[in-house]
């Protein structure tokens, strides 16, 4: 199972990423709100065009990727915040280099659909303290009530493209790996370096 691992070992560097948002400060403000959402947009941009190119046709049918898309949803929020788009996305060489193959465009994804579904917490969060109305949060309330069901049709679909790899161990690491670099792109705006860690087996008869 890839799901499992991919919560287990990236846990500390989601951690991370939601701190160095640090979106449920009660002192954020309208326009420290839009500079993140103009943030987010130098980011979403090239990995959902590097991800849409390595999934390939068959990835991208299982996921539905043309209606997982969230670069339409921060335009529109920058619209109504009355906040230009910034001049250009991050670069997508180096940074995200580390997306090379499928198994790494999986890993991506997990985190993206993740911080889609941590986003009604948000989305809830921001509407009072920001007083956002109708406009302004169409990014972390992607979805709607499809949240939930999108979410358990991407694990089943994560689930099933690893499970008919060649070689389906080398397929997780590969989604472990590109995941945590993933985060990384979030905490300080570089991939991380590090491999991260294997999960440890559990002692005979043990439980975590």
């Amino acid at each position: 199972m890839i799901l499992p691992q991919l919560k287990t070992r990236t846990r500390v560097q989601h951690e991370q990423a939601e701190a160095s948002l640090d979106l449920m400060n009660p002192h954020l403000t309208r326009e420290r709100y839009a500079q993140l959402l103009r943030h987010l947009w130098t980011l979403y941009v090239p990995l959902e065009d590097r991800l849409g190119t390595l999934l390939g046709p068959s990835g991208r049918a299982a996921l539905d990727w043309q209606a997982r898309l969230k670069r339409p949803l921060l335009e529109r929020d920058l619209r109504d915040l009355h906040s230009a788009l910034p001049e250009a996305p991050c670069s997508s060489g180096d940074t995200l280099a580390f997306l090379q193959a499928e198994a790494d465009a999986w890993g991506a994804a997990y985190v993206l659909e993740g911080a889609t579904l941590g986003g009604q917490l948000v989305r809830r969060h921001l509407g009072s303290q920001l007083d956002l109305g109708a406009g302004g949060a169409a990014f972390y309330g992607s979805y709607g009530e499809l949240v939930g069901p999108r979410w358990k049709a991407f694990g089943a679909a994560l689930e099933a493209r690893g499970a008919a790899d060649a070689d389906p161990a080398a397929f997780a690491e590969r989604a472990v790996q590109s995941a945590g670099q993933t985060f990384g792109l979030f905490i300080r705006g570089q991939p991380l370096p590090e491999t991260l860690p294997a999960v440890q087996p559990l002692p005979a008869g043990g439980t975590r």
